[in-house]
């Protein structure tokens, strides 16, 4: 349960947890940033400088509380929004261990299925497709390159108390559109459609320049976004097996961006917060590091149980196997991890289709 909204906990002080922290404050809400102790150079730059400087779409040097002791975001706020990358949230969850949380709210942004790995006792869990800013780290600044308008939500538990829907409307700095499940939300993180082909499909590019072009611009051309579609075709299989309405990557992308691009080489092209974004400079980033395990190996997963042929996802997951040497079926959010091994396909249809009267997305 989430009482009158004064303080924010934000764990996560990376590009994404500090454009929501000054958003947050811009707007009468106090903040503690968590900063986990083995990940501090954000967080110490900060420190050293007295200061966030950011640029782009928000122009200010903020000040920021920040701390590493967990002790202190569970007292701050009843709220804890948790920014860091999927792969960082299993620790965060050992870390949450121990403390009384049956009164807390925990928003994953985004998600990816936070939900159903969490192993804590906690009054509401919910999680986002995505975070609400394009934002990244550039140098010792913040660089805020979009806001998105729309940012779509669920929560864990089938009927959340009211006051939730009031409380994640004050926080967001976007419009949401309230999903029927996680699972939904889970389809409507289209990252999985672009990164992990961009980067792989772009490997020799991005190991011969250290990542010197743009992505999106010069990276997602004809041939890559026919790969892509053949992905996008997979994720909205798996979302009418629920009796979800499903729209296509771009039609999401729009959707969140306020855009009207007619496909996603018209994205990579013209889209502002998409045709700056220059490239990693190596494979060992979260586009695939993060995007494969919890977005890939867990619609594949789905998608096996519920009878779809995902070979075009297979395909993606074993060629980065192929290209790093990493296996991320074994190690990525399939059905043991998700905690959905033992349900048939009947029963996981039931427990995450939307209700009859609800039109979905």
């Amino acid at each position: 349960m989430v009482e009158m909204l004064h303080n924010v906990s934000l764990v996560g002080a990376g590009p994404a947890g500090f454009a929501l922290a000054i958003d947050l404050q811009k707007r009468g809400i106090s903040v503690l940033v968590y900063s986990h102790p083995s990940h501090p150079r954000h967080a110490n730059e900060v420190y050293d400088k007295g200061h966030l400087r950011v640029r782009g779409k928000i122009e200010e040097n903020a000040m920021l509380q920040i701390t590493s002791e967990m002790s202190d975001v569970v007292e701050f706020s009843n709220l804890i929004i948790l920014t860091v990358p999927s792969t960082g949230q299993e620790t965060v969850l050992k870390e949450l261990k121990g403390f009384s949380l049956h009164r807390h709210t925990i928003v994953a942004i985004p998600g990816n299925l936070f939900a159903l790995i969490a192993d804590v006792e906690v009054g509401c869990i919910l999680e986002t497709n995505l975070s609400p800013y394009s934002c990244r780290m550039d140098e010792e600044r913040l660089l805020v390159l979009g806001k998105k308008h729309l940012v779509f939500i669920a929560a864990l538990q089938k009927n959340p108390d009211l006051g939730i829907y009031d409380t994640m409307e004050r926080v967001f700095p976007s419009r949401l559109g309230w999903c029927s499940s996680v699972i939904e939300v889970c389809l409507l993180n289209v990252n999985g459609v672009f990164h992990p082909l961009m980067m792989l499909m772009n490997a020799g590019r991005i190991e011969n320049t250290d990542g010197n072009f743009f992505l999106y611009r010069d990276g997602l051309t004809r041939s890559v976004a026919n790969a892509m579609l053949a992905v996008d075709r997979v994720r909205i299989k798996v979302g009418e097996a629920f009796g979800l309405r499903m729209k296509s990557a771009i039609e999401v992308s729009n959707e969140c961006y306020g855009h009207t691009f007619t496909d996603l080489v018209d994205l990579a092209q013209n889209s502002g917060p998409h045709n700056r974004l220059k490239a990693p400079s190596n494979l060992d980033n979260r586009n695939i590091s993060e995007d494969v395990p919890d977005l890939l190996v867990s619609w594949h997963s789905l998608a096996e149980k519920l009878g779809i042929d995902a070979s075009p996802i297979k395909a993606v997951v074993v060629f980065v196997e192929m290209a790093t040497g990493v296996d991320y079926f074994k190690t990525g959010r399939d059905l043991h991890k998700l905690h959905l091994q033992n349900v048939s396909r009947t029963e996981l249809i039931q427990r995450f289709s939307p209700p009859m009267k609800q039109n979905g997305h």
